[in-house]
């Protein structure tokens, strides 16, 4: 069966992917993968709303979107030096570069673990974004995405290409008013350097469901921060592919939950698969008021990988009985030649230390907001652009002083 307004390559792409016999019904807590996960992910329900507001972020480049995108538009809002495709486009067009990439990642990282809801994102791509980047950029591409209760849902499906010895950094916020279920190929060549951060804040009041898949050459860099502040539903899946010497790679994640059955969901896998790599993982949760906090983070070490460089560190607040973090960080490795760890711990703020400041005259209130703000400040050192790191760290300091003042 051929698609109407599609090429033949990705006619050819969507068969294979309909064979593979995955589908959004075996998405179930039999699966390992979605155990302790809450299903209402993949269902629709609203409640109200407020978003991380860039415009809050003064002092950097963060305010002005680059690229809109609202429901099933595209809209290029700035004037830079590369080309962004729509994904409608590309996957019509027979000549497209794209077909070199679109879907090859994702094949390989569903042969590893099974994700309907990237498979069935890749049968429907009512919209997404395609560039290559050819060049380093000096300020971030900053992306929006836009969604509102005139569409049932938002389908994304996005395409980056970072060229050899490039560097850029991307930034995705917005809010969800429908469904969000994105899927992310990400390709870095040669010394190629990407920082990203999602920012999800409470406008996100429909389930995220968001997918990145990033294949790594040599020397190649990837930054990864997630934000997540009293989202309502949101699951991430990253998985990296680690495929030549001296890759270095961090995924950190600030959750930050205090409303009632909010809920985060974090998965990661890196596949180390060359020798001489580096990866860091460091996930900080702040949880309250029967919310939870899910981190699932695995680093997979082949027997070719030796001087692996591997380590995971996963740390919660717990702030009333009725709040969950559930943390399964895993290691599987082949080599011999490895310094790999990980870690998870959970507990309540620390007793010596709020004693301390308030014996030294400091509002109860103020010394919780001060210790949280110590606790995740690990999180936010991986984020290696000063102003980017500085913008953050303020909102967050005014964000946690409202969340300890309610």
């Amino acid at each position: 069966m051929n698609y109407v307004n599609t090429s033949g390559w990705y006619n050819s792409l969507r068969r294979e992917f309909e064979s593979s016999g995955l589908s959004i019904e075996k998405v179930s807590r039999r699966s390992e993968y979605w155990r302790k996960s809450n299903l209402d992910i993949i269902s629709d329900f609203a409640q109200d709303t407020s978003q991380i507001d860039l415009s809050n972020l003064k002092g950097t480049s963060l305010h002005e979107p680059d690229l809109i995108i609202h429901g099933n538009m595209l809209e290029s809002v700035s004037e830079r030096n590369y080309q962004v495709l729509n994904i409608a486009d590309v996957i019509a067009d027979e000549k497209s570069f794209a077909k070199a990439y679109f879907g090859r990642l994702e094949k390989k990282s569903q042969s590893i673990v099974p994700r309907p809801l990237a498979r069935d994102n890749t049968l429907n791509p009512k919209v997404g974004y395609v560039f290559s980047l050819s060049d380093s950029f000096n300020k971030p591409l900053v992306i929006h995405n836009k969604t509102d209760t005139s569409v049932s849902g938002s389908f994304q499906r996005n395409l980056i290409v970072i060229k050899e010895d490039v560097e850029a950094t991307i930034i995705e916020t917005g809010n969800n008013l429908s469904v969000f279920n994105e899927v992310t190929e990400i390709y870095l060549e040669k010394n190629a350097k990407l920082n990203y951060l999602d920012l999800t804040g409470e406008n996100n009041v429909f389930p995220k469901i968001a997918h990145k898949f990033c294949d790594m050459a040599e020397n190649s860099s990837f930054n990864h921060f997630g934000l997540r502040l009293n989202t309502k539903a949101t699951r991430s899946e990253i998985e990296l592919h680690l495929n030549g010497k001296g890759i270095s790679t961090s995924i950190a994640n600030v959750c930050i939950l205090n409303k009632k059955h909010h809920y985060s969901d974090e998965n990661v896998l890196i596949n180390h698969n060359a020798p001489e790599c580096k990866s860091r993982q460091v996930f900080k949760s702040i949880v309250e008021n029967d919310s939870t906090s899910i981190v699932r983070g695995k680093i997979y070490v082949a027997s070719e990988a030796q001087k692996t460089d591997g380590y995971q560190s996963s740390r919660s607040l717990l702030l009333s009985e009725n709040s969950k973090f559930l943390c399964k960080p895993e290691l599987e490795i082949y080599a011999d030649d490895v310094i790999c760890s990980h870690g998870s711990t959970s507990g309540s703020l620390d007793r010596e230390s709020l004693f301390y400041l308030l014996s030294r005259g400091v509002h109860k209130n103020k010394a919780k907001e001060m210790l949280a703000v110590a606790f995740i400040s690990e999180a936010l050192e991986e984020i290696e652009d000063e102003s980017i790191k500085s913008a953050l760290s303020n909102y967050l300091d005014v964000w946690i002083s409202s969340f300890f003042h309610e």
